[in-house]
């Protein structure tokens, strides 16, 4: 089980990666704790573990992020 989970996380780090890249990249993070970690938004340990196969606006602050699947 655990090599193929490395093997998916390898795989999915690329995606923040190039959405930041891009202007993208920063996860969803409810307010207490964006402002208590302000750059955590856009760090690895943040992103999810199954994103969303495409960039959407969060309906909620009208950015464009990925997203989790559903």
């Amino acid at each position: 089980m655990m090599p193929l989970l490395q093997n998916h996380l390898q795989k999915v780090k690329a995606i923040p990666q190039q959405d930041l890249a891009d202007g993208f990249g920063a996860v969803y993070l409810p307010y207490a704790l964006a402002k208590k970690y302000p750059n955590a938004e856009r760090e690895w340990g943040w992103q999810y573990v199954f994103p969303a196969r495409s960039l959407s606006v969060d309906p909620l602050s009208g950015v464009t992020r990925r997203h989790h699947i559903d």
